[in-house]
């Protein structure tokens, strides 16, 4: 999204890919907001949501690909970059979706309502009023109960990062009409000579060891990245506390930050939580604040809700049973994980392997088959749920409020649909640099290549491995690795892309 009144439009001068970021898809606020007692909108069907700051639209077409049932309306100032997601979408055939090069300032009541609203890298850097504007947006135009997300910088977090900017900034202080390729490229080279002069000397290196770590970390970054992080006219962290009283203002409730360790002070050593639990004294936006100044926390993504929802809410960190067991869950926990409970580590290491979605019930038929009594299996129940709260908080198992069945390849019984092979041709395209692919869950998704498409466009029925074998037949494939490239035969790779294709949801049984 554009800043106003900048004397360049920064965006269009350095482009900043628009990739998919699956925590702020609906499928992971609903989740979230379920979590807390509220009852959203489904975030599969027969919803509307609004991307404020869409840029070229990464974050939302592959959603509106798997879920064609929803509505997505993305917005963004940036004409350039609207054309561009607009030539994408069509030619990917998508027709529940929509982007508009608009002025947020101009969006009103009459712009309709929806089910989610969110908005991702976005607020930090627009000035306070269109700030305003866009948390007045998350109240008029969302539904009563909708959901809103909001990513921002946060302090005390964000001030070692201020340090780098001021000194990014001040190195391209005197070179104001140069593009902003150029003044990342100097700001860089600055960062690398006091990296260098702060490590001659053992007691600055030894004390500001941290600061250092930080920097080498910013010239590892991509330039777009660190241009528009650190060298944009407006970068403008607040308190997390200042953030929840700028909702509170407009008749809004921060429910939430989607990483539930800013928001869950049971996960930390019971002494912290005492304490916390005694500053805050039930107040669950002085508890989030007090944690952001324990660990120090640079960037938040806030769930937000109407005031009008407050009565559904239940910020105890006592999850009813009735949540934990409609959730569909996918385990993402290491065997290290699973040793911390060893009283349903079998279980767990089970759904481990399998890799599937599962719910509760799981926990019931597995011990009921083990011949445990109803005792028993309620005790079980009791511990695998705190071994999901701990593992959900940890983000070691993601939960959702659908499941998505994953289909495997059989011969002659599987095809992929058409919109998936006009997605994955114009993803890949050697055009197409500015719009990250994804999966369902609007994860990032690296690695899909020209020979995918091949094979995509072989499956469009059912039909045999023999047959997209010969699809291949003459198409040489190399793998690129740090010792070189080597060729891959045909056969190998032909399971790899049914893996991949699996793992995507593509396959659909005729």
């Amino acid at each position: 999204m554009k800043i106003e009144n900048l004397e360049k439009n920064t965006y269009d001068e350095m482009v900043y890919k628009s990739n998919p970021f699956s925590y702020s898809s609906p499928l992971t606020l609903e989740a979230c907001g379920t979590l807390f007692g509220l009852e959203p909108a489904s975030s599969t069907k027969n919803s509307r949501i609004l991307e404020l700051g869409c840029s070229f639209g990464g974050n939302i077409i592959t959603q509106a690909l798997y879920y064609p049932d929803n509505y997505y309306v993305g917005v963004d100032l940036t004409e350039e970059q609207i054309n561009t997601g607009k030539k994408m979408i069509e030619k990917m055939g998508l027709k529940n979706i929509e982007l508009h090069q608009k002025d947020i300032m101009e969006i009103d009541e009459s712009f309709g309502k929806f089910d989610y609203i969110i908005t991702h890298g976005v607020f930090s850097w627009i000035p306070d009023a269109v700030k305003d504007k866009m948390i007045s947006i998350c109240d008029t135009n969302l539904n009563e109960n909708g959901l809103a997300y909001i990513s921002y910088n946060t302090l005390p977090g964000w001030k070692e990062g201020q340090k780098i900017r001021d000194m990014m900034l001040y190195v391209n202080k005197y070179f104001k009409d140069e593009s902003l390729q150029t003044k990342t490229e100097r700001g860089k080279v600055f960062l690398e000579i006091m990296i260098e002069q702060m490590k001659l000397y053992t007691d600055i290196s030894e004390k500001k060891k941290e600061f250092i770590a930080l920097m080498e970390k910013v010239l590892k970054m991509q330039n777009y990245y660190v241009g528009h992080e650190y060298l944009e006219a407006i970068n403008d962290p607040m308190y997390f506390s200042e953030f929840a009283e700028m909702l509170e203002k407009k008749g809004l409730i921060h429910v939430s930050d989607i990483n539930l360790r800013l928001s869950f002070a049971s996960i930390y050593k019971k002494e912290t939580k005492d304490r916390i639990e005694q500053l805050s004294g039930g107040n669950h936006i002085i508890k989030e604040q007090c944690i952001d100044f324990i660990l120090d926390t640079q960037f938040r993504k806030s769930l937000i809700c109407k005031k009008s929802q407050a009565e559904k809410l239940n910020f105890t960190e006592s999850i009813n049973n009735e949540i934990f067991d409609k959730f569909y869950y996918i385990p993402e926990y290491s065997e290290q994980e699973i040793n911390n409970f060893p009283e349903v580590s079998e279980l767990t290491k089970k759904l481990l392997e399998e890799r599937n979605s599962f719910q509760v019930s799981v926990v019931k038929d597995f011990y009921k088959e083990k011949g445990l009594s109803d005792e028993e299996i309620e005790e079980k129940l009791k511990k695998f749920r705190a071994f999901l709260l701990v593992n959900m908080i940890d983000g070691k198992v993601s939960y959702y409020c659908s499941n998505f069945e994953k289909v495997k390849f059989e011969e002659n019984k599987v095809y992929v649909p058409e919109k998936f092979i006009k997605y994955l041709d114009a993803i890949v395209d050697e055009s197409n640099t500015f719009i990250g692919a994804s999966n369902y869950r609007n994860q990032l998704i690296n690695g899909l290549n020209a020979i995918d498409v091949i094979v995509i466009k072989a499956l469009k029925e059912p039909t045999t491995k023999k047959n997209l074998l010969e699809a291949l037949k003459d198409v040489p494939i190399y793998r690129h690795t740090d010792e070189g490239s080597f060729e891959v035969p045909a056969e190998e790779y032909l399971e790899e892309a049914l893996k991949k294709f699996e793992n995507l949801n593509y396959f659909v049984k005729k």
